[in-house]
């Protein structure tokens, strides 16, 4: 059920555009009529300006580069991580049911995991590719334990642990339960320390706590599934058959379909129906109470515009 729905200022500069450019002017520049959708998650109250969800996530499965079930190496305050098959996240293609507990101990502040060679179990990284990882905190207990004021969590990609890309969040941005860590570009947007040269097979969490006492046992903490996609894999095409055209009431209905095996993991709140423009246009918004996607759920959207 839809909380509140708007076409954006793209969407109308479409309409009109379709609707008064003859295609026999070469000259004129003609919108691609809208046969796309995206979704998103913690999307916000939809404007007329906006031109994108506030958290597009994958539709597709990408390339899992650690799927949640390889032991990450403590450093500093942190101890080697532990499996947890309780609390993990699906998603990427994956049918494995385990994530990492991040254990810590009370030597400092600076809490560290580190998978070394990403190659090994998994795929190395591409830094031209949208980059995320779930991370899990079990309630307001946990964290308080995280620095409150300036980065508490830096999530590092790179050749090694001096060269690297990274995305640092506060305490403020994360929440209890599962967070989505990510940045808005690609890999090689993210924030660069030192030359990132080479494979990117190293992956490095850092948590940093008030105080070196601070610890974490397993269930405290989670890591799970460090996943890659591009931009196609935001996209899937409207239903076939669809949009259909009610010329009494002047409507028109867009349809889409995500299956069992897409967008799974998610709680989804958002979504945007797109043209295929260079650069795609978002013509509608959609912001909803959250659905959980899983393995066992099929959703279909359905919008409605009618012109009154």
């Amino acid at each position: 059920m839809s909380n509140a729905s708007i076409i954006t200022t793209k969407g109308r500069n479409i309409i009109l555009n379709r609707a008064y450019t003859e295609t026999a002017d070469l000259s004129a520049t003609l919108y691609l009529p809208i046969t796309q959708i995206q979704i998103g998650i913690n999307n916000q109250t939809p404007n007329i300006a906006d031109t994108s969800l506030s958290t597009p996530v994958p539709i597709e499965d990408g390339t899992t580069c650690d799927d949640g079930s390889n032991t990450l190496t403590g450093s500093s305050g942190g101890d080697n991580s532990t499996d947890n098959t309780t609390t993990y996240k699906e998603g990427g293609g994956n049918s494995d049911v385990t994530a990492q507990n991040l254990i810590a101990n009370d030597t400092n502040v600076s809490k560290i995991w580190t998978i070394a060679d990403l190659d090994t179990d998994g795929n190395d990284a591409s830094a031209t590719q949208y980059t995320a990882i779930w991370f899990y905190i079990k309630d307001a207990t946990a964290l308080a334990k995280f620095k409150t004021s300036g980065t508490c969590l830096e999530v590092k990609i790179g050749n090694d642990d001096t060269d690297y890309y990274s995305v640092t969040k506060e305490a403020s941005d994360l929440s209890t339960g599962w967070n989505w860590i990510t940045d808005s570009g690609v890999l090689n947007t993210w924030t660069e320390s030192g030359t990132v040269a080479g494979d990117l097979d190293t992956f490095i969490i850092e948590v940093t706590t008030n105080n070196a006492t601070d610890e974490f046992v397993a269930g405290d903490v989670i890591y799970d599934l460090l996943r890659q996609w591009e931009l196609s894999d935001t996209i899937i095409d409207i239903e076939t058959d669809y949009p259909t055209f009610d010329y009494t009431n002047n409507e028109v209905t867009i349809r889409a379909k995500l299956s069992t095996i897409k967008a799974n993991g998610f709680d989804i709140n958002g979504l945007n129906w797109t043209n295929e423009d260079t650069i795609p246009l978002m013509a509608d918004e959609d912001t909803f109470n959250a659905e959980s996607k899983g393995s066992t759920d099929e959703l279909i959207f359905e919008t409605r515009n009618r012109i009154l």
